[in-house]
């Protein structure tokens, strides 16, 4: 009877546990042909036919964790990786997500065969944005071109920044809004004349 009861008590914490962490994940790929003319590295990004993959997962908790990720080549052939990984807090209203500027950010940018070359520098890093304030590693993806890895959070593609990194962050401004549907999702471009 103790060992039924001990097994009885190990499901319940396990599911538990289970809900506790429970999230929801949704993935968005955009072709080759969609990010040529959306990338600020529009060249780089068009000749190695790069894709890019977002990924979102939302976590019963309020939290996200969304990820940008610019990938060419294969297995064999590598290419480029680049990798933007965002955590912070969301609002859900039914099909529609916003999510809250960052609190987070960690980069890695992989340049593949571009960095032999001498087009880029790979670069790797943490950031941190607390008390409206950037602290932390900054991309340096040239010698004489650098920005702030939050400077990625705003736009649909990775390489197409809407903010500047010598302008302050408006946090409550700088949110990122999507829809829902099924395992993807698809984001809410407000134009500006709307307003």
């Amino acid at each position: 009877m103790k060992k039924l009861l001990a097994l009885v008590l190990a499901l319940v914490l396990c599911a538990a546990l289970a809900l506790a962490s429970a999230e929801s994940v949704y993935t968005k790929t955009f072709t080759t042909e969609e990010l040529t003319s959306n990338t600020f590295h529009n060249g780089f990004v068009t000749a190695l036919k790069a894709e890019e993959i977002n990924t979102l997962t939302l976590n019963d908790d309020g939290t996200y964790v969304y990820v940008k990720e610019l990938i060419s080549g294969s297995a064999e052939d590598p290419g480029m990786k680049i990798s933007y990984t965002f955590t912070g807090t969301y609002t859900q209203d039914g099909d529609t997500v916003v999510l809250a500027f960052p609190a987070n950010v960690k980069f890695s940018e992989n340049w593949g065969g571009l960095v032999d070359m001498g087009y880029f520098k790979n670069s790797e890093g943490e950031a941190v944005f607390e008390n409206d304030e950037v602290s932390g590693d900054i991309v340096q993806c040239k010698e004489d071109e650098s920005h702030v890895p939050f400077d990625i959070f705003p736009g649909v593609y990775l390489n197409d920044s809407l903010a500047t990194s010598d302008a302050a962050f408006d946090a409550a401004e700088c949110t990122v809004t999507v829809t829902l549907s099924g395992d993807t999702f698809d984001y809410v471009i407000v134009n500006s004349d709307d307003d």
